[in-house]
């Protein structure tokens, strides 16, 4: 008998869609609405991390790579925030608007 607690279901905050449970990044949003990740004025952007070992975080235009040069993007309308994951990779969170 298997007595451990599911793990809770989290959600894109973006498309609603199911994603694996992260209780650190709680507004983490899905792969698919990374991809569509913008600038204030509709320029798509993407955002890497600048060492080798997964460390840092900075972004640049997805049409011709120029440098990017701040860790906010616009998916669907929403304010998000790219950084630095916790052990290497990036995570983009929704940000509340106050």
């Amino acid at each position: 008998m298997n007595n451990s607690t599911p793990a809770k279901q989290q959600i894109c905050p973006i498309c609603d869609n199911a994603v694996q449970p992260m209780p650190r990044y709680p507004r983490y949003v899905c792969a698919a609405c990374v991809a569509l990740a913008t600038d204030q004025h509709g320029r798509g952007v993407q955002f890497f991390n600048t060492g080798l070992m997964g460390t840092g975080c900075a972004g640049s235009y997805r049409a011709d790579q120029a440098a990017y040069p701040s860790d906010q993007c616009w998916i669907n309308g929403q304010r998000c925030c790219a950084k630095e994951a916790r052990f290497g990779g990036i995570v983009i969170e929704v940000v509340d608007d106050e």
